[in-house]
């Protein structure tokens, strides 16, 4: 019996999808996440001794949200109206208009192999 998970396989498909730059940006975003059930994982930023000398409050952070790439215009959908986030810039993106396959690609172009059809005309017999 073989395995379908092969050794140089690799499954990835970790993109990051913004930067957080406070806490409470990062907890709306948080609950957003976990109520529309997708899946996410945060990435902290050492601050700089700039940041870390004018930031009296506390309450700035830099961390940046990591998701699955199929996830991600209904991520951007969810998130949209909270302030303190910078979204990465991936240009127009539409899952639906993606071709995912070389399959789905190939089938929408003509069969170069297929012979046209043949044209068979009568031939009367009067003449």
């Amino acid at each position: 019996m073989s395995s379908i998970i092969q050794a140089n396989q690799v499954f990835n498909n970790e993109i990051p999808f913004c930067r957080v730059y406070s806490i409470d940006s990062k907890k709306m975003l948080e609950e957003r996440f976990l109520a529309h059930r997708i899946s996410y994982f945060i990435e902290w930023q050492d601050k700089s001794f700039l940041q870390r000398l004018f930031d009296r409050k506390g309450n700035k952070i830099v961390c940046t949200f990591k998701i699955n790439k199929n996830e991600l215009a209904r991520a951007k959908e969810i998130s949209e109206g909270i302030e303190g986030i910078k979204y990465k810039d991936y240009g127009d993106f539409d899952a639906a208009d993606r071709i995912r396959r070389r399959s789905e690609a190939v089938k929408s172009q003509p069969d170069p192999m297929v012979l046209p059809a043949l044209k068979i005309e009568e031939i009367s017999d009067d003449e």
